[in-house]
C-alpha cells in the first residue's frame, strides 16, 4: 500500500508545542542583510484552510438559556415491548407461566418521581418472537424487586421453548377482558428526561505596543480587524479561529467534569490555573456532553470493525433508523477511511445523483447541497447528504496518529422537531448559550490595554484581545441518530 508523506526539504515545521510570546515570530522573519529582499506578499496557506467548525452552524440553531442546565422532555413510545425469560421451558394449556422482566421493561412513573410501573397489565394479549400468543392473568407490580407476569398459553396447546432464563421480546399487542369485568388500570405516559450543562471556554491573545508597529513582508488578513503588514493581525486571527474551533470540538465530544477532585470546593483551583486570580471554590467547573458521546450512550451505533462498509450494512443503518422513526433526510460526516469507502460502494452501484434523491434540507436545490460539499443518494426512500468532516482527519486533533476517528461517520436527521413545551419546531440538535436581561454569552469579544486602541483601558503597553463563551450542546431524540465507526 502506498504511503503519502510530507517531503524532506520542508524547513518551516512548527514546533510540537504552541509558545506564548510577545515576539510573535518578527524576530525570525527578519534579517541582518541590507540588500532588498523580493518577497511575496501573500502567504501561503501551507495547510490550507484550517479551520474545522461548522457543523453545529450548519446543522442547528440556537437558543438562550437562563440556567447552567438546560433540559427538555422527549415522549417515550405509544406501544411497548417487554423483556422476559420463562420460568420453565415449556407450557400447557393449564400450566401459569411466570415471565421475569429484565430490568429496561419496567419504567418510573414519571409523574411520581420514584414509584416504578410494569406496561403489562392484567388482561393484556402479549405475543413473542415466535408467534406464540399470551394472555397475561397478573402482575405484582407495584414491588420492591423481582418483577414477574404470569401468563397462560392462549390457544392451550403445549408450548415448548429453548430452555428456562432464555430471554425474549414480547409485544403487547391487545387486551381481552370478560363480560361484566372492571376496567383495567391506566397507563401513565413516559416522558424522557433530557438535560445537559453549559460550559465556558475563553481564548487570549497579547501583542506589545512595539510588536504592533513591526512591518512585514507579507500581507496578514484578519476577519474583525481588517488586513495589513503587521503581523499581529495573523496572530489575533489564528487566536479567534483556534476559539471558535475549541467550541465547535467540545459541543462535538465533550463530556460533563465528574471528577471530584476537579469539582469539590475543598479543593480549589489554584493562583497557577486562573492566572493570578484564586477562585475560592471551583464547584462551577462544568463540561457539556458532546454530540457523540450522547449518541453512544442513548442513540445507535453500528461497530464495523476493520471491514469496509458493505451496501448490508447500509440496509442495517437503514431499517434500524426506520424502526425508530428516523427522518426521511440525514446528513452523514464521515472521516476520510470511511468517506472513501462510502464512495467506492456507491460508485459500484452508480448511486450518487440518482434519481429521487431528497433535496429538502437545501431548499430542493441540489446545486446547494453540491457548493457545501455534499455528495448525496438516496436508498429505501432515505436520503443521505454525506460530507467529508475535516474534524476527524486534521493531523493535530483527531487525525493524529493512533487515532481512528478516520473511520467514523455521524447520521444526523435533517428535519425539525416539535418543542412538546412551546410548539416551536427546532432543528434535531442546537447549540444553547448563557443569556439573561439583555447579557449574551453566546460569544463575547473584547479589548483591554493601551497599545493601538484609541480609547485605552489601563497603563499597560499592551493589547489584549479576550474571547468568551458560555455553551453547550443540546440533541433530541437521540435513537433517531446512528453513529458508525470502522477501526
Amino acid at each position: 500500500m502506498a504511503t503519502v508523506s510530507l517531503g524532506g526539504q520542508v524547513h518551516i515545521k512548527p514546533s510540537a508545542v504552541q509558545i506564548a510570546t510577545n515576539e510573535n515570530y518578527v524576530s525570525n522573519l527578519t534579517t541582518n542583510s541590507l540588500r532588498q529582499r523580493d518577497v511575496s506578499d501573500k502567504l501561503v496557506k501551507r495547510y490550507g484552510e484550517q479551520g474545522i467548525t461548522g457543523l453545529m452552524e450548519l446543522m442547528g440553531s440556537k437558543a438562550p438559556s437562563s440556567n447552567t442546565t438546560f433540559e427538555h422532555y422527549e415522549e417515550a413510545f405509544r406501544h411497548n415491548s417487554v423483556s422476559a425469560t420463562f420460568s420453565s421451558a415449556s407450557a400447557n394449556n393449564s400450566a401459569a407461566v411466570t415471565l421475569t422482566l429484565a430490568s429496561d421493561s419496567y419504567q418510573s412513573n414519571f409523574a411520581g418521581g420514584t414509584s416504578e410501573y410494569s406496561p403489562v397489565r392484567p388482561g393484556d394479549i402479549l405475543r413473542d418472537k415466535d408467534g406464540d400468543m399470551w394472555f397475561c392473568k397478573s402482575t405484582n407490580f407495584p414491588n420492591t424487586s423481582g418483577y414477574t407476569v404470569v401468563v397462560y398459553s392462549i390457544d392451550g396447546a403445549n408450548v415448548a421453548k429453548t430452555g428456562t432464563g432464555d430471554a425474549y421480546e414480547f409485544a403487547i399487542i391487545g387486551n381481552a377482558h370478560p363480560e361484566g369485568g372492571s376496567q383495567p388500570d391506566s397507563l401513565s405516559p413516559l416522558i424522557h428526561e433530557y438535560s445537559n450543562k453549559c460550559m465556558i471556554l475563553k481564548e487570549s491573545f497579547e501583542v506589545t505596543g512595539s510588536e504592533a508597529t513591526n512591518v512585514v513582508y507579507v500581507k496578514v488578513d484578519n476577519e474583525k480587524m481588517g488586513s495589513g503588514y503587521v503581523w499581529y493581525l495573523k496572530g489575533e486571527s489564528d487566536t479567534y479561529k483556534r476559539f471558535m474551533d475549541y467550541s465547535e470540538i467540545m459541543m462535538m465530544l465533550g463530556e460533563d467534569i465528574t471528577n471530584s477532585t476537579l469539582t469539590s470546593s475543598a479543593t480549589p483551583v489554584t493562583t497557577e490555573f486562573q492566572g493570578g486570580n484564586n477562585v475560592a471554590n471551583n464547584s462551577t467547573l462544568r463540561g457539556t456532553q458532546g454530540l457523540l458521546p450522547w449518541i453512544e450512550t442513548d442513540g445507535q451505533s453500528m461497530d464495523l470493525g476493520s471491514a469496509s462498509i458493505t451496501m448490508a450494512d447500509f440496509d442495517a443503518v437503514i431499517k434500524s433508523l426506520d424502526k425508530y422513526r428516523g427522518a426521511k433526510e440525514y446528513a452523514m460526516y464521515a472521516g476520510i477511511d470511511l468517506s472513501l469507502d462510502v464512495d467506492d460502494l456507491l460508485a459500484a452501484q452508480g448511486a450518487y445523483a440518482a434519481g429521487g434523491a431528497n433535496y429538502g434540507t437545501f431548499q430542493n436545490n441540489k446545486n446547494m447541497a453540491l457548493n457545501l460539499g455534499f455528495n448525496s443518494f438516496t436508498r429505501g426512500g432515505y436520503t443521505f447528504h454525506k460530507k467529508t468532516y475535516d474534524l476527524f482527519n486534521h493531523p493535530r486533533l483527531l487525525g493524529a496518529t493512533g487515532f481512528n476517528y478516520g473511520g467514523y461517520g455521524v447520521c444526523i436527521p435533517m428535519d425539525m422537531r416539535k418543542d412538546a413545551k412551546s410548539g416551536e419546531s427546532i432543528p434535531s440538535l442546537r447549540i444553547r448559550y448563557k443569556a439573561a436581561n439583555g447579557y449574551s454569552r453566546d460569544m463575547e469579544h473584547w479589548l483591554t490595554g493601551s497599545a493601538i486602541l484609541q480609547n485605552k483601558t489601563n497603563t499597560t503597553d499592551v493589547l489584549q484581545s479576550h474571547y468568551r463563551c458560555e455553551r453547550g450542546f443540546e440533541g433530541f431524540a437521540a435513537n433517531r441518530y446512528m453513529l458508525i465507526k470502522k477501526s
